[in-house]
């Protein structure tokens, strides 16, 4: 698997690439993020800074994914998303602005500033739909 993952700082999770996901590989992180969404609210890092991006086939399944736990989502999950490109972090915001996460989701450039929100996050409960 390409994707290394850290729990280690549990309730946060670090997931990162740097190169596009294997196809096919998206089943195992979506079994470990139901894993997570069970053991209750956490933040996920998804460090994707110098990775290129999902394949059509990867991103149905996981707005499959979305639809499928949006309710515990909404409830347990925060997430930070960082990319070293500008005109993706511009992207992620844009589709963020027009189609907002049930959960509080936000872009960041660097993993360190992504922490410190995540962190101030999971101290205070933000009302589901809300960035942050």
């Amino acid at each position: 698997m390409e994707v290394e993952i850290d729990e280690s700082a549990w309730p946060i999770v670090v997931a990162r690439w740097r190169r596009g996901l294997p196809e096919g590989d998206l089943a195992p992180i979506l079994r470990r993020m139901d894993q997570w969404l069970a053991r209750g609210r956490f933040g996920l890092m998804i460090d994707a800074r110098g990775a290129s991006g999902m394949s059509p086939d990867q991103r149905a399944q996981l707005l499959e994914h979305m639809k499928a736990n949006a309710v515990l989502t909404a409830e347990r999950l925060v997430q930070a998303v960082v990319l070293d490109n500008l005109v993706h972090r511009t992207l992620f915001y844009g589709v963020n602005l027009l189609l907002p996460a049930p959960f509080p989701n936000k872009v960041f450039s660097e993993p360190e500033s992504a922490r410190l929100w995540l962190e101030a996050q999971l101290t205070v409960r933000t009302p589901p739909g809300r960035g942050g």
